[in-house]
């Protein structure tokens, strides 16, 4: 009896986690990335008149006013 007691908790937990694990899939639906017209927001650099997207932007900075940005 202890055998099938041991085999419906893990059933049952087995059940619980691919719930979870199904409501987590749902929250991410529905933001698939858009192909074509991607709209980046652009920033302009402190240090000088360039404008990049925020990872360009950092690199940027890293590459070109590393002496500037450890100023500041």
């Amino acid at each position: 009896m202890d055998g099938d007691s041991w085999s419906a908790r893990l059933s049952s937990a087995s059940k619980r986690y691919q719930s979870a694990l199904q409501s987590r899939s749902d929250m991410f639906t529905g933001f698939e990335e858009i192909d074509g017209d991607d709209i980046r927001e652009e920033f302009p650099c402190p240090f000088c008149s360039e404008y990049f997207d925020i990872v360009g932007l950092c690199c940027h900075i890293d590459d070109e006013h590393t002496v500037e940005s450890k100023n500041g």
